[in-house]
């Protein structure tokens, strides 16, 4: 009897682990506003600087393009780690990758088209209002947020625990998320830095993948 194993993914995948978290990173450095911002304030910078609103959808499409591949290959490294820790940790960010890549496209762009034709803030606030009662992009923007801090952090301690990266990259895991959260209240700068620190941890562990 033959006994058959499933093809591991190419070592190659690990180069592009910290694309999707680095591509987050630019498109938070894009953001023509800041995360405090009223709309009265935010609609108004978006539509002056469609050239970097422009450079945000970008950034968004590399995260979608690379994120999940980054998650699998650190997934499969978490869960050599900690079979249960990485393997929930995982699926977890996975899911919340997919979230974001659903749900974070277009609402700007749409808040600015809906600005220069109707050049009124409360009637384009009307309109992002009448967006919400699609629902499934509104839900995958508000789950993709525990979703992946949890799956992150469970990587995390499963890399600390298991050291099959360096511990500064799962340090750098584990305080990833809690800057990131900051960072979407009050700056764009602290948001970045927290998507570095998870490219850190995820380049890491993407290493650790291709010469596995």
């Amino acid at each position: 009897m033959t006994t058959t194993h499933a093809a591991a993914p190419p070592r190659i995948l690990g180069r592009l682990a910290p694309l999707g978290p680095l591509a987050m990173a630019g498109w938070a450095l894009a953001l023509p506003y800041q995360p405090a911002d009223e709309p009265e304030a935010w609609i108004p910078k978006a539509a002056a600087a469609t050239g970097r609103l422009q450079l945000t959808m970008a950034m968004l499409l590399l995260f979608a393009l690379t994120s999940l591949a980054g998650a699998l290959v650190t997934g499969l490294m978490a869960r050599e780690a900690s079979k249960k820790l990485g393997t929930t940790g995982f699926i977890l960010t996975f899911l919340g990758f997919s979230a974001v890549s659903f749900g974070a496209s277009g609402y700007d762009a749409a808040a600015v088209a809906s600005y220069k034709t109707v050049n009124d803030i409360t009637a384009t606030e009307k309109i992002l209002d009448e967006m919400e009662a699609f629902s499934a992009p509104m839900l995958a923007g508000t789950v993709f947020v525990p979703l992946m801090a949890l799956g992150v952090i469970l990587m995390g301690i499963a890399f600390w625990r298991g050291r099959t990266i360096p511990r500064w990259a799962s340090a750098a895991m584990l305080a990833s998320f809690p800057v990131i959260m900051i960072g979407g209240y009050a700056s764009t700068l602290i948001n970045a830095l927290g998507w570095l620190l998870l490219a850190a941890g995820f380049a890491a562990a993407g290493t650790a993948y291709a010469r596995h």
